[in-house]
């Protein structure tokens, strides 16, 4: 090998030595980096708490109850009296569960609130003074009319603009006479200034009837809940309901058609409060949350959805906790536990029964807890081994990998080493032939 190639094969050599050096540190720069990693997980295990199961005993204690022969109450805690009484020692809280006469308002989704004309039927003659009513051809529409009083006008509904208003007023009318064959042909209406519409008979008026039919929109139906409107005189079992409606629920539309005195009791207008069975049970709504809730006239044959959510009322009887504080005198056994109570508001002294009680729920509650502590402490610990069995897998790849480094510095070296013999007895030689 000549001079030259020698020293550039030395050159390279050396490069690579030094390249692999500078990996190899790289590579335990990334080893100590892995090293911390998985050190911080396992001082993360270190310091995790392992949920305890909750134990019964911290959730049972002596319960001391009594019977006045009507409620089973229970003494819920006690306090001794701070100044002196010589006829009692304690304060006492004590409740008992009874079931309550009680009103609520519901809310319900998508009520399908639908309205109806309900018929009136007026006889005109009856008005005072009965109106001036006449047959005649309007030149100016080309109709035949039926003219109240020279203003109040009644045109053939053919000749109106048949809107889903119209129609459904006609339908309604036709329901409520009954006669589902009435031609459109007989009809005459007329829209007063609350624009609603008055209809008139052919028929009736060539019979020598003049009847004024109007069908006002009322509430019909909650789904298929039939809504019926309460008029006085009111039922006693209705009246006591809604009496405590009104005084139980507060701020409501209820309020414009309800009032409620203690000395004169349940006042009602006398119209806007709806009945409705729903499910066998009875039900109250007012005329303002169902017009709120219905979303347009009732079109026959079509559905009505995504209504407002309306408000609905009943009274019913609901177990409810009555909470009392009084004072009052117990007395012990000679195990110091105590074995009767006089309160200040009843002269009967009452006997105690001693009680273990556990509190189920508050158990329950604690026990779906540690439930969900251990699922996540397990889930936690399963996380930190497959992050460590990630990073010792790595660790293994980098410390092959400096092996194979370890390996290549030393045939690197042994091969410089030649090299560098080499060259050396080339400069030896080299000079000796000069030197010659």
């Amino acid at each position: 090998m000549g001079m030259a190639a020698s020293q550039a094969r030395y050159l390279a050599l050396t490069a690579r030595k030094t390249n692999t050096e500078y990996e190899g540190q790289q590579i335990n720069q990334a080893r100590t980096a892995l090293a911390n990693q998985s050190a911080d997980l396992f001082n993360r295990l270190l310091n995790m708490k392992v949920p305890q199961p909750p134990s019964t005993t911290d959730y049972t204690k002596v319960q001391y109850s009594y019977s006045d022969g009507e409620n089973a109450s229970v003494l819920e805690d006690w306090k001794q009296l701070s100044s002196a009484d010589p006829n009692y020692n304690y304060i006492v809280n004590h409740y008992y569960y009874a079931d309550l006469f009680t009103g609520s308002q519901k809310l319900l989704q998508n009520p399908e609130v639908t309205y109806k004309g309900a018929l009136q039927t007026e006889d005109m003659m009856t008005r005072v003074p009965p109106p001036a009513i006449s047959y005649r051809f309007d030149a100016g529409s080309g109709n035949w009319v039926f003219d109240i009083n020279g203003t109040d006008i009644y045109v053939p509904v053919n000749s109106l603009t048949m809107d889903s208003e119209l129609e459904n007023s006609i339908q309604d009318l036709k329901d409520g006479l009954n006669k589902p064959g009435l031609s459109n042909n007989d009809i005459y209406a007329y829209k007063d200034a609350t624009d609603t519409y008055h209809f008139m008979l052919y028929s009736d008026y060539t019979a020598g009837n003049n009847y004024d039919y109007t069908t006002p929109y009322k509430p019909a139906y909650i789904g298929n809940c039939e809504l019926t409107e309460l008029t006085l005189p009111l039922d006693k079992s209705v009246e006591a309901e809604l009496s405590q409606i009104i005084k139980d629920v507060r701020d409501t539309n209820m309020d414009n058609y309800l009032s409620f005195n203690p000395t004169t009791g349940l006042t009602y207008t006398g119209s806007g409060i709806y009945q409705f069975q729903m499910n066998g049970v009875t039900y109250y709504a007012n005329e303002i949350d169902l017009r709120n809730s219905m979303q347009a006239y009732d079109e026959h044959g079509k559905p009505i959805e995504n209504q407002k959510k309306l408000p609905y009322y009943n009274a019913s009887y609901i177990n409810t906790k009555i909470e009392e504080t009084n004072k009052a005198l117990l007395e012990t056994d000679g195990n110091g536990r105590f074995k009767s109570v006089k309160f200040d508001n009843d002269s009967v002294v009452y006997s105690l029964n001693t009680e273990t009680v556990t509190d189920e729920a508050a158990y329950e509650n604690a026990m779906n807890k540690y439930v969900y502590e251990k699922a996540k402490y397990e889930k936690t610990i399963a996380d930190i081994n497959a992050k460590t069995s990630i990073i010792q897998k790595e660790d293994r790849t980098l410390e092959l990998r400096l092996k194979q480094l370890d390996t290549e510095q030393n045939a690197l070296k042994t091969e410089m080493d030649a090299v560098k013999k080499v060259i050396k007895d080339n400069v030896e030689s080299t000079f000796k032939t000069f030197s010659d």
